[in-house]
């Protein structure tokens, strides 16, 4: 939760940045700097609320069958032809999945069982951000997902990996 409030925060202050660039063009500095100061606040303010929403919350839901548990799980975005879509990763002890919300035009569902991950590294989205999390597949393949807490995520997905 910590890193997700962090995340939005950081989120909420760029659009702010950016926008407030933009306006200056158009506006004196003063406006320029109240307004995208506003509109960081509301634009970080309606990120949370979108990522808490019921209906995201219900579009997001994997099915757990008898017996099994989820270890853990958290937003994310999945990298998916230049894409990054939106929904939640879940990792339980065998595999982990991902499942987008309707919010996106490439809505799907990812399973990756975890016999089949060679490696796990970490990238910086957009060059800059340090929450990219890239799941090296046995295959040759990549898997990039955006996520909170990247590092406790390599921890538990390194601990099942060795463990089965």
């Amino acid at each position: 939760m910590k890193n997700e409030l962090k995340n939005v925060i950081i989120a909420g202050l760029i659009f702010g940045l950016l926008f407030g660039i933009a306006l200056a063009f158009l506006f004196d500095i003063k406006s320029s700097v109240i307004i995208g100061s506003v509109t960081g606040l509301l634009f970080g303010l309606a990120l949370h609320l979108f990522m808490h929403s019921k209906a995201v919350k219900r579009q997001t839901e994997i099915v757990v069958n008898d017996g099994e548990e989820i270890v853990h799980s958290g937003a994310a975005n999945h990298l998916k032809n230049k894409e990054a879509v939106g929904g939640k990763l879940y990792l339980q002890k065998d595999k982990l999945e991902f499942q987008s919300h309707n919010y996106n035009i490439q809505n799907h569902n990812q399973k990756i069982n975890l016999s089949e991950i060679k490696e796990i590294t970490f990238y910086n989205s957009i060059g800059i951000i340090p929450n990219g999390l890239a799941i090296i597949k046995r295959d040759g393949k990549t898997e990039k997902f955006v996520v909170n807490g990247r590092r406790i995520w390599k921890e538990k997905i390194e601990k099942l990996t060795v463990a089965s």
